[in-house]
């Protein structure tokens, strides 16, 4: 019996690979406070548009939708922020790549081309797969090297924080942001160990703030509806975990000039088989609050 287990060990780990350590000294992560000195709020006559795209794993799925509802209708933002899943979508937009060439990428996304499975104490997923998939579409580029201006949050632990990645490689930057405490091999900075900015900011709306926008729209796709009940110990934690973290972004969501909840709530949080009703659920979403956007940036209030 124990050489069985001991054959199963050996094998999983010949599977799974091993665990090296998510070390990215190059990313530079700002807190609330030193952003708003670097980047002081400036009042001039042109409103800036700022979109902070949240977390939620698959539901992230919605976030393209929405661009491309905003692309149809003319509105282009100046200033983006995302948590995790919106940490995705937030550099793909600042990218200012062809929304065709974008939806392409995410069409063709399969789950295991961002998943590197290891067996460590420290996760399950290694997280350098996403990391990689984001660096091979932008060409390697460091945020600030984006067109738009654009920070990932995340969550430092060691100082108990909220920090924005403003510097660094935009696939590291996404990987640390995208960390699920856990599941994903934390990344460390120095002296500081990153995990996923939705522990702290589901939605970076005072971010998005912070670095000069003057209107935020937020798209909120993890807080607004409830996974379907059930009884087993995984609902349980997991719904507890999102209770815990949208109570406490309540009053971040309720400072955005624009609230965006699409109505889409996967049947399997795992499965990418529903990226188009995702998609489409944001689309229109986005549609139906275009009305109010337009006539509200064109009369600046």
């Amino acid at each position: 019996m124990r050489l069985n287990i001991l054959i199963f060990l050996i094998f999983t780990l010949i599977l799974t690979g091993c665990v090296q350590e998510n070390r990215y000294d190059s990313l530079q992560g700002k807190t609330l406070e030193e952003i708003q000195e670097i980047y002081p709020l400036q009042d001039n006559k042109s409103v800036k548009l700022g979109i902070a795209f949240g977390g939620g794993g698959v539901r992230g799925f919605v976030h393209l939708g929405v661009i491309q509802a905003l692309e149809e209708a003319g509105i282009r933002a100046e200033i983006v922020t995302g948590t995790s899943a919106g940490a995705i979508a937030a550099v793909l937009y600042a990218s200012e790549l062809p929304l065709q060439q974008i939806r392409q990428e995410m069409i063709e996304l399969e789950r295991w081309d961002v998943a590197d499975p290891v067996l460590s104490l420290n996760g399950l997923i290694q997280g350098r797969k996403l990391a990689f998939w984001i660096n091979q579409i932008l060409g390697n580029k460091r945020l600030s090297e984006l067109p738009k201006k654009v920070g990932v949050a995340v969550t430092e632990l060691v100082d108990s924080q909220l920090l924005l990645v403003v510097e660094g490689k935009a696939g590291e930057a996404v990987q640390a942001s995208s960390s699920i405490p856990g599941t994903f091999v934390p990344v460390k900075v120095d002296q500081e160990i990153w995990v996923d900015g939705g522990v702290l900011s589901v939605v970076p709306v005072r971010f998005a703030r912070a670095l000069g926008a003057h209107k935020v729209l937020a798209i909120d796709t993890f807080c607004g509806r409830g996974y379907p009940v059930s009884e087993n110990a995984f609902w349980t934690t997991t719904q507890a975990f999102r209770l815990q973290m949208c109570s406490g972004n309540k009053s971040e969501l309720l400072e955005a000039d624009w609230l965006l909840r699409p109505d889409f709530e996967p049947k399997d949080f795992l499965s990418f088989e529903e990226r188009d009703v995702a998609i489409q659920a944001g689309y229109e979403a986005m549609k139906e609050l275009l009305p109010t956007i337009k006539a509200e940036l064109a009369n600046g209030n």
